[in-house]
């Protein structure tokens, strides 16, 4: 039987309408730590143990192998996170709609990154990225979908900030792990362990059971609706996924290629995990503050507009200037103007849901504007480096993508 203190949130929380009653401390601590695991296990390997093992394995070829690696990983998120986001909504399990997803996708997650630390070949390293996404799809459908489930309006900003820091410090966390993990199947095992730290919140949060006599059923149209976005329909909707998508892809061209930015222009290749922790901090500084005034103010869209003004400003600088130096003060700015965006940016969402009913796929929609542009950073940079300017040219396009997000939130009109 879950448990539920006065601390918690109701486990009846009404389906007509958002949730009324504040999310208590012990909720929200709950939820952040369950946030940790996922987002150690999801981001880190993409960045510190992939690229490695793929150095390893084609050290002539790893700019297009990492490529190829990246994009199943990203396509694949694309078809299973609004699957398991359907499914999870139109779940009559005992043990509620959100549970099973969580406990199913940690435990999936956990096969995967094993058998990612055994992998001796690009396409092995490929398909893990694949697998793992699917695993991160399904675990997503069970952990991210509570915040609409639970959460008022009111408080979205202030949870989703504090949110943001595991996104921001995962990073840098599972970095400095596997960093001291004697081998690439250790840091995978390392990651495997993180994920254990979603079962606490699973176990506790109230997860109200879907009655089978409510459960819709699923069909093939019901799910492609989801990416069938029609701005006529739900427009604000349309254009929130615009923006993040073009956020995401501007962050992406700025960040992805870190790694090899350092190593093949500024030669200080053994400084990555210092350049994210750098960047990291500066985005948890921030992250928790925007959150909580955009509750305040009631305001949504001038946050996203400034964090995305902000994010173009160190990437046009280090396109001018590609030294260690101007590395360093690039990567403190644009932790916060990624701090300012990412603090209101899901808070926003979630006001302009086109369905409560189908909110689990819908986010998942939602969370692919944050993934897709992984499918295509790669693509991008490969012609953006190796003709269009090299890593200046890269670091342009970042700068201009940012810029076009500022400009695209203001066509929202249902949030402030």
């Amino acid at each position: 039987m879950v448990h539920i203190t006065d601390d918690s949130v109701p486990e009846t929380a009404p389906r007509s309408g958002p949730p009324a009653r504040p999310v208590g401390a012990r909720w929200l601590r709950g939820f952040v730590l369950a946030n940790f695991g996922m987002q150690i296990a999801l981001q880190t390997p993409s960045t510190f143990l992939i690229p490695q093992q793929i150095a390893a394995i084609d050290p002539h070829g790893k700019v297009t192998a990492y490529a190829w690696a990246s994009a199943l990983g990203a396509i694949a998120g694309l078809v299973a996170a609004p699957l398991a986001g359907a499914l999870s909504d139109r779940t009559s399990s005992s043990l509620g709609r959100r549970r099973p997803w969580m406990l199913g996708g940690v435990a999936a997650a956990i096969v995967v990154l094993v058998g990612m630390g055994l992998a001796a070949s690009v396409w092995a390293v490929s398909l893990g990225a694949l697998a793992l996404s699917v695993a991160m799809g399904a675990l997503g459908a069970g952990l991210n979908t509570v915040v609409p489930d639970q959460v008022p309006v009111g408080e979205r900003g202030r949870v989703l900030g504090w949110a943001a820091v595991p996104q921001a410090a995962g990073l840098a966390l599972g970095g400095a792990l596997v960093a001291v993990a004697p081998g690439n199947l250790a840091g995978y095992l390392v990651l495997a362990a993180t994920l254990l730290l979603v079962l606490p919140f699973a176990r506790s949060t109230p997860d109200r059971r879907l009655p089978r006599a409510e459960r819709q059923s699923l069909s093939w149209s019901l799910l492609l609706d989801g990416w069938r976005i029609d701005p006529r329909r739900t427009p604000d909707f349309a254009w929130a996924l615009a923006t993040r998508f073009i956020m995401f892809l501007g962050y992406g061209l700025g960040t992805l290629y870190i790694p090899y930015f350092l190593s093949d222009v500024v030669h200080r290749s053994g400084d990555l995990l210092l350049v994210v922790a750098i960047n990291a901090g500066a985005v948890v500084a921030v992250a928790v503050v925007s959150g909580r005034v955009s509750d305040r103010l009631a305001r949504r869209r001038p946050l996203v507009s400034l964090g995305s003004v902000v994010m173009a400003v160190p990437a046009l600088m280090l396109a001018a200037w590609p030294t260690w130096t101007m590395t360093l003060v690039s990567s403190v700015l644009l932790g916060i103007g990624f701090g300012v965006y990412v603090g209101v940016d899901l808070a926003l969402v979630t006001e302009v849901l086109p369905s409560r009913t189908d909110a689990a796929r819908d986010l998942a929609v939602a969370g692919q504007m944050g993934s897709l542009p992984y499918v295509l950073v790669p693509v991008f940079a490969a012609v953006i480096i190796h003709n269009l300017g090299g890593y200046s040219g890269l670091y342009v396009a970042s700068a201009l993508s940012s810029l076009l997000g500022a400009v695209l939130v203001w066509r929202i009109r249902s949030v402030r």
